[in-house]
């Protein structure tokens, strides 16, 4: 599909997917691209509410079934969003922006802008893992370990233990440069590969891979830009899938590595005129779905690159959630089956059965014999009717 500034889609996208979208205004929405009108906006949340501080920071799946979302907003605030009955169950205040959510062990954990990170249950418990966080996210395998990531030395790559709040594993700087200067952290986004493997991308043009089990701290992979390239290439969100990173830039739309082999991206994904704001990438790796700050959402072939959707959604979007299509069974009650058809028998009168019961039934033959008598006085009275003489006229 050619690139455009209108709404299109491809016939070759036979995904059923849902896409929960989070924008710059606070508004949140829901896309199904599959139905008849691919490209109908569901608003989620009432618009009348939100003001400026409203805008969506996070977003997050609160469990393995997809049923639950955890939405984060720069006004500090998480409201937990039902996917199955379209809304909110609970709202709380955090103290600060949110950058990261997820659930561990039944409780909800909330990182702010200012390093707090916040395990949400009956006594809520508080640590510190310093300023100009970033991001945060938790592990899919084991929930009681979070990765955090954001600006500066103090906060490259962290592994936490939330069970004991401590750091499991803190990842070193590459090596200095040619003017015995550290290289500049600013860490946008960080994912769990797996529960050994994390991953992050930077303002500042890397993407690195690290081993938590080994005792090397320094990245076992890592794509930097080439040396002397004039485009400053800036790394702004995170994603993976099966052994692929799918990264969002700034400028260059998007690209995919390979975690055994990242000297160079794989594939690009074009179509885009602003920043990707979030990337997500559906349950067979198919497909790929971004958000950008031309305020359009867009999916793309993860194999052949090429851009199978396009929807313009008035607002900034700034997040992204992709979950397959799941439809509503309501299933019947056989007991009240049951009672209907009891209570069907119950109207029924009596009397009225009993006088239809008293009644004589007429045979067949009687009936019959009583037609050929009908039709045989019908054609006598038709031969003995008198003949009206009229006069003739000459």
């Amino acid at each position: 599909m050619k690139f455009s500034t209108t709404n299109a889609k491809c016939a070759s996208y036979v995904g059923k997917h849902t896409l929960f979208i989070g924008t710059h205004t606070g508004s949140f929405k829901k896309l199904e691209p599959f139905q008849d009108q691919p490209y109908r906006q569901s608003n989620l949340q009432q618009i009348s509410v939100l003001d400026k501080t409203s805008k969506v920071t996070c977003l997050a799946f609160g469990n393995k079934e997809q049923t639950e979302i955890l939405l984060g907003r720069a006004n500090h605030f998480v409201k937990v969003f039902d996917c199955n009955s379209e809304d909110n169950t609970s709202s709380f205040e955090v103290g600060g922006e949110v950058v990261g959510l997820g659930r561990s062990n039944g409780c909800i954990v909330a990182g702010t802008s200012d390093g707090t990170v916040k395990i949400v249950k009956s006594e809520s418990v508080e640590f510190s893992t310093g300023d100009n966080m970033c991001k945060l996210r938790v592990c899919q395998e084991d929930p009681n370990l979070i990765v955090t990531g954001g600006k500066g030395l103090k906060h490259i790559v962290k592994v936490w233990d939330l069970e004991q709040q401590k750091v499991t594993f803190a990842a070193k700087n590459v090596k200095k440069d040619m003017l015995d200067l550290e290289q500049p952290v600013w860490e946008n986004d960080v994912v769990f590969l797996d529960k050994n493997t994390v991953a992050s991308c930077s303002r500042h043009g890397y993407v690195r891979v690290y081993d938590l089990r080994g005792q090397q701290r320094r990245p076992v992979q890592g794509y930097a830009p080439p040396e002397g390239n004039d485009d400053q290439l800036s790394f702004t969100c995170l994603t993976s899938h099966d052994g692929y990173l799918y990264a969002g830039t700034t400028t260059i739309g998007a690209r995919v590595f390979d975690i055994r082999r990242m000297k160079d991206h794989i594939h690009v994904y074009k179509g885009f005129t602003g920043t990707v704001t979030s990337i997500d990438v559906d349950s067979t790796g198919s497909y790929i779905f971004t958000s950008c700050l031309d305020r359009y959402v867009r999916a793309h072939n993860t194999q052949k690159t090429a851009m199978v959707y396009q929807c313009y959604v008035k607002s900034k979007p700034t997040q992204i959630l992709c979950t397959d299509y799941k439809e509503q069974v309501t299933e019947e009650d056989d007991d009240d089956l049951v009672l209907v058809e009891d209570a069907k028998e119950e109207d029924v009168d009596s009397e009225y059965e009993d006088m239809f019961a008293k009644m004589q039934t007429v045979s067949d033959k009687v009936a019959s014999k009583k037609r050929k008598l009908d039709t045989v006085q019908d054609e006598g009275a038709k031969k003995k009717a008198p003949k009206k003489k009229g006069k003739k006229v000459k």
